[in-house]
């Protein structure tokens, strides 16, 4: 009765500590996860369209500045991943978009909406 006891015990606290462990894996596994999406999110920013270039995928900005990327308000040509979103863009437009960092140091446009 006392081996049974014992065996019945064993194998309920190692099933605790393995529950305890896979459970400490998917929480390491998920924080990793949200870490990614993120990074992926990108920064955001508002400004004013000066010029489009549709062919070359680039866009003229005046922005605000962007307190994500430590960048002050500046004039600067962004490429944009997708050609397509810079349809219908026209100089004087007031918009917000969306920065990803396509390689280090190396941002670009993934997503850019007129304000209304």
């Amino acid at each position: 009765m006392k081996a049974k006891a014992l065996i019945l015990t064993s194998v309920t606290l190692l099933t605790l500590i393995a529950s305890s462990a896979f459970a400490e894996e998917m929480h390491m596994h998920s924080h990793n996860h949200m870490e990614g999406m993120t990074t992926a999110q990108g920064h955001q920013g508002k400004g004013s369209v000066n010029r489009v270039d549709v062919k070359a995928g680039k866009v003229n900005l005046t922005h605000e500045p962007i307190a994500s990327l430590n960048w002050p308000a500046m004039t600067m040509d962004l490429d944009v991943m997708d050609k397509s979103t810079l349809n219908g863009l026209k100089a004087g437009q007031s918009v917000t978009f969306n920065l990803v960092e396509k390689r280090k140091g190396k941002y670009v446009i993934s997503e850019i909406s007129v304000v209304k």
